[in-house]
């Protein structure tokens, strides 16, 4: 593992979920006061964006919904909250769920320690 500087603190808006790219590999780095959270910006599901699809860049409430299939995922422990409910940002019946997942279980998304000194944020990949 490499530890890699993400920033300050402040340079995160408290409750706002960012996109960042780290030493090539995109993230997702959230804060909820003075914890931060970074996941892999990678959706288990197809290994797309979770920040670029037809149904936008959704995080909130320290929750993150994939544009693509709307599985939504904590963005702190990375658990899978909802597994394959839409496609392309849209809602679809509990009957066609099993379609769009192809075969795959839910799958939580990768997480990464993160560790502050003073207000200097730095992220272990």
């Amino acid at each position: 593992m490499t530890r890699h500087s993400i920033g300050q603190l402040n340079d995160y808006a408290d409750g706002e979920a960012v996109a960042r790219d780290v030493d090539g590999l995109g993230v997702v780095v959230w804060r909820d006061g003075d914890d931060v959270c970074v996941v892999r910006n990678h959706c288990p599901h197809l290994g797309l964006s979770l920040t670029k699809g037809p149904g936008g860049f959704s995080a909130e409430g320290g929750q993150i919904t994939c544009p693509w299939h709307s599985s939504r995922f904590d963005l702190c422990s990375g658990d899978n909250l909802d597994w394959v409910v839409g496609f392309a940002g849209r809602g679809m019946p509990r009957w066609s769920q099993k379609l769009v997942a192809m075969g795959r279980q839910p799958s939580p998304l990768t997480t990464y320690s993160v560790a502050r000194e003073g207000d200097e944020l730095f992220v272990d990949l």
